[in-house]
């Protein structure tokens, strides 16, 4: 920790940095005002493993970040050419949080936000129930009350699960939409077509 060289405070301001591999700084203490010099060690970046799931595949790659840099759920990282999202950190307890310092971390886990989002659509055909994956881009919404056409089949959406709770009423975004629950009705307008987004 550096010290004041006059009173010994360890509160300063940063007035000037310069330097990568190794800083030097331009100090002034907020106790006395004396204004110093101090050299410090810029931190090494380390590498972290980083798990990136697209769809039913999962890819493992290594991310280079800072130790002091601080990593929340849902950020968005550049990994390579790649944009990808925080959705889990692993630290060193083996534990998941929604935020870690990036030198307790053993994991990131993510998913890649260049690719379309995957959305899973069940019907209840009262009883038997119509279960389909669709592809749509990732801005796009899901509303309750909305009267979606899939195939030969016409359904209002009644429920909405998306990554963190079940709604409904309000929309989604697909991007944080797990799964869209709908009962058929038998208007023959509708709000859109998913049927070329089933995925197969």
């Amino acid at each position: 920790m550096m010290k004041c060289p006059v009173c010994g405070s360890q509160e300063h301001q940063i007035l000037k940095s310069k330097g990568k591999l190794t800083q030097e700084l331009l100090l002034k203490c907020e106790e006395c005002g004396t204004v110093f010099r101090e050299t410090k060690e810029a931190p090494r970046p380390l590498e972290i493993r980083i798990i990136i799931s697209k769809f039913e595949e999962s890819l493992k790659k290594w991310a280079t970040f800072y130790p002091d840099e601080i990593l929340r759920v849902d950020d968005v990282l550049e990994v390579g050419d790649e944009r990808v999202r925080v959705t889990s950190l692993e630290n060193k307890r083996s534990a998941r949080v929604m935020e870690s310092i990036v030198e307790d971390l053993i994991t990131i886990w993510a998913a890649s936000v260049d690719i379309p989002a995957r959305v899973g659509v069940s019907v209840d055909l009262h009883g038997r129930v119509l279960s389909r994956k669709v592809e749509v881009d990732r801005d796009f919404t899901f509303t309750v009350g909305d009267v979606v056409k899939m195939g030969r089949t016409i359904f209002r959406i009644k429920t909405i699960k998306t990554l963190e709770r079940r709604m409904r009423r309000g929309f989604a975004y697909a991007d944080v939409t797990k799964r869209v629950y709908g009962i058929p009705v038998s208007e023959r307008r509708y709000d859109y077509d998913l049927t070329m987004n089933v995925v197969t």
